[in-house]
């Protein structure tokens, strides 16, 4: 899941320092669910689990692109412990719902 995370946040290393990030914006987007997808579709996954993963990144970005500012995500690289907590709060429906799905498929 961290690298899942940690693909994530490079993938959104893509904004202005001060301004939020637009889910809108296909650029953007697809940026940071490249990023997120690369962290972690390996080889050999199987096509359920990838669409999962993909799944996953589409929520996690749009709910990342809507709550942090560029520099918020910079410092991600090195979190304090309150950005962390933010961060795994605004992604945690995402992170349950791929855990949940995940055990269904026995992966």
């Amino acid at each position: 899941m961290k690298k899942i995370i940690l693909g994530l946040i490079f993938g959104l290393t893509i904004f202005s320092c001060n301004a939020k990030g637009d889910k809108n914006n296909a650029e953007e987007k697809s940026q940071a669910m490249t990023a997120c997808e690369q962290a972690a579709i390996t080889p050999g996954i199987s096509a359920a689990k990838k669409e999962l993963i993909t799944k996953y990144c589409d929520c996690s970005t749009d709910k990342m692109l809507d709550e942090f500012t560029y520099a918020e995500m910079m410092q991600m690289k090195n979190p304090s412990p309150e950005l962390q907590e933010r961060l795994m709060k605004v992604i945690e429906p995402c992170m349950n719902d791929l855990k949940t799905k995940s055990a269904e498929l026995g992966e």
